[in-house]
């Protein structure tokens, strides 16, 4: 798809966008949940998160995708991009990253209950948990770039590595839900951000078996020169060096790791790096831990042929019926019945 055919779609509103906008023009908020308004947009009943405000998964996004777009339901996806509608969206949170790019206009939203203005060239990433919520909009054209959270555990986890404003940023997103930061590349008029982006949405429109791992790929590519490029990020609570530093620490060091090994290196008391902890991730050093080993557990699992037993001493389980059991309680499923989960549902995608 060429660039005249992209413009032409992302200016111009297709007949599935123009009957799911009438669906939503309708929906009447003074008189019916805010859930109700997502329920609708991805046809899907929705959850609420703990201040009862309604919980957008990957699933709801995925169901919008696929009503929208003429595109496989049965491929599995980590990136996806979409044109939003100009339609005011009411407060919201999600389980996925998402990432706001401004075409032309402005745009004017509300994140964790702060109003923001974004204008042409403003790149702008919501963490999972961002409080969300979007002002009608006429006069603007702005692409949308969700990514699910194991895009950066798994598929691009040199991400988290680097010493820069964006490893810091995901580092903290992924691992603290109670962040509430984001980050906002002004970009300005530069071509080769917005050219890398259009060709990201001509991938999403024409699409085959290869289109997610493209995506995924382009993805890091343009974090990476964002981060290179305009290190002079807005951030709101901005994430301190010690934060990242744990953080990295904990994630080289996590099958021999112990809270006492953390406040050694930390030069703390055992005491207050227990506390220091909670009060950063709003979670115990176990449970942040036991994080970290799991998603390690998933990708060694997805994508190595080595041993359940294995798997589970390299992660720190010395004993593997404790892995299995935490595993299952995880999981809802054995190691071995998710490694063959994921393996059927690869075996049964279709080749392009």
């Amino acid at each position: 798809m060429n660039k005249v055919q992209i413009y032409d779609y992302l200016y111009t509103e297709s007949d599935k966008e123009k009957s799911m906008n009438s669906r939503l023009h309708n929906f009447t908020p003074p008189h019916s949940d805010f859930g109700d308004f997502f329920t609708l947009l991805s046809k899907m009943p929705v959850d609420y998160d703990s201040h009862n405000i309604p919980l957008v998964t990957w699933n709801h996004i995925l169901n919008v995708i696929y009503d929208v777009y003429d595109i496989p339901t049965d491929v599995e996806r980590t990136v996806v991009l979409f044109k939003p509608s100009g339609m005011e969206i009411p407060e919201h949170t999600h389980t996925y990253f998402e990432i706001i790019y401004v075409l032309s206009g402005s745009s004017v939203h509300v994140i964790n209950q702060t109003v923001q203005t974004f204008t042409t060239g403003d790149f702008c990433i919501l963490p999972p948990a961002a409080r969300h919520a979007q002002s009608a909009c006429t006069e603007c054209n702005t692409i949308k770039i969700l990514v699910r959270l194991s895009a950066f555990t798994e598929i691009c986890a040199g991400l988290l590595k680097g010493q820069d404003i964006l490893s810091r940023f995901l580092l903290g997103s992924i691992y603290n839900e109670n962040n509430e930061q984001y980050l906002l590349f002004r970009t300005g008029d530069n071509a080769e951000v917005r050219e890398h982006i259009l060709d990201m949405f001509g991938e999403m429109l024409a699409p085959d078996n290869y289109t997610d791992r493209i995506l995924t790929g382009m993805l890091m590519v343009l974090l990476l020169r964002l981060s290179k490029h305009w290190q002079a990020a807005t951030q709101t609570v901005p994430l301190g060096n010690s934060d990242h530093e744990i953080l990295l620490y904990v994630q080289e060091n996590y099958s021999t790791i112990t809270l006492e090994k953390l406040a050694a290196h930390l030069h703390y008391t055992v005491p207050y790096c227990s506390r220091y902890i909670k009060k950063l991730f709003g979670c115990t050093f176990s449970q942040l831990l036991k994080q970290i080993r799991f998603q390690k557990a998933d990708l060694l699992l997805k994508n190595s042929t080595l041993t359940v037993n294995q798997i589970s001493k390299m992660i720190g389980y010395e004993n593997p019926e404790n892995f299995m059991r935490a595993f299952k309680k995880r999981h809802k499923m054995t190691p071995s019945q998710y490694r063959n989960l994921y393996a059927e549902n690869k075996e049964d995608t279709p080749l392009s």
